[in-house]
C-alpha cells in the first residue's frame, strides 16, 4: 500500500515525515530539510532539489552558511533560532526568496526533528 503524502499544516508533520520511507520524502509536493542540532544537513529531498535548482552536494554541509546564506538572516534563521530560545519549535511563516528566484513566496514549516535538530519544510507558491 503507497504512503499518502502528509499535508503540509499536519500538526504533527515531522512525526509522520520520520516514520516515511526516504523515498516518499524525497516524492513529497514540498520540499523537506532535515538539520541536525549544529545545522548540518542530514536529509535534503529530491523534490527540494528539483524545485529550489540547487544540485550541490548537501549532506553534513552547514545549510545556512554553505548552502543557503540568502536565508540566513533574520526574517528566516532568526525565526528558527527565536523560537527554539523559547523552547518550542513548530513554526509557520512566509519568506521571499529562492535559489532562482528572489523573488519566490515561500511558505515555511520548521517542526523539531526526533533525537534534536529541526525539518524545514519548504512550499512554492
Amino acid at each position: 500500500m503507497e504512503a499518502k503524502a502528509p499535508d503540509f499544516h499536519d500538526p504533527a508533520l515531522a512525526s509522520i515525515v520520520e516514520t516515511l520511507p526516504p523515498a516518499v520524502v524525497d516524492a513529497l509536493p514540498y520540499g523537506a530539510i532535515r538539520l541536525d542540532r549544529e545545522g548540518r544537513v542530514t536529509f535534503y529531498s529530491e523534490t527540494e532539489r528539483r524545485l529550489s535548482g540547487y544540485d550541490q552536494p548537501t549532506v553534513a554541509r552547514s545549510f545556512f552558511t554553505e548552502i543557503a546564506p540568502c536565508m540566513d538572516n533574520a526574517q528566516f534563521r532568526g525565526r528558527i533560532d527565536k523560537a527554539l530560545a523559547a523552547g518550542t519549535l513548530d513554526i509557520t511563516f512566509s519568506f521571499v526568496g529562492d535559489f532562482n528566484d528572489p523573488d519566490r513566496e515561500l511558505d515555511v514549516r520548521v517542526q523539531s526533528a526526533a533525537g534534536g535538530g529541526c525539518w524545514i519544510f519548504l512550499r512554492r507558491l
